[in-house]
């Protein structure tokens, strides 16, 4: 067991190093690029998320220190849909499991902001513990990708397609 955490964590590093190397060669190569897109009118606001995305991932949990999350360490996977309304309020619905703790179609609902660089995020609040998630969107609003970003316990994201929400209706 060992041994795949240590694969997994190094495979991270390694993609990680590997994105941030082609970021950084790609914001050097065209100083134009942001200039570009900005000339061609690509501003995004709350109103470019509207409509239901779908959404699906797994992982694992591997550290629980919050004493309002004492459930288990192991893998989780979820599925569900975020509802954005076009003017900063969301709904979702999903169900979850983790480490064999099946959930049903658990709703919550929150806020969420769009900065004109197609960045954003969401607020939730589940038990009285808030969920922040990090957004980027695609210009057309026709998907998001995400990373949690707290409660730290249990981030989450993923760097695959089934990580990514995509709008399948208004």
């Amino acid at each position: 067991m060992k041994r795949i955490i240590v694969f997994s964590t190094v495979a991270a590093l390694i993609l990680g190093v590997l994105a941030a190397g082609a970021v950084y060669a790609n914001n050097n190569e065209d100083a134009g690029a942001k200039a570009t897109n900005e000339d061609a009118g690509v501003k995004c606001s709350e109103a470019t998320l509207h409509g239901t995305y779908l959404f699906g991932h797994g992982g694992v949990v591997v550290k629980v220190e919050n004493p309002q999350f004492p459930g288990p360490r192991g893998p989780y996977a979820i599925a569900g849909f975020d509802r954005f309304d076009g003017n900063g309020k969301m709904e979702s619905v999903s169900s979850f499991n983790f480490n064999g703790n099946v959930f049903h179609n658990e709703h919550f609902s929150g806020k969420y902001t769009v900065k004109a660089d197609c960045t954003g995020t969401t607020t939730s609040i589940s038990g009285g513990v808030p969920f922040k998630y990090d957004l980027f969107i695609a210009p057309d609003g026709s998907m998001y990708t995400f990373v949690q970003t707290s409660p730290p316990e249990l981030v989450e994201a993923d760097f695959e397609l089934r990580g990514t929400a995509k709008r399948v209706g208004d």
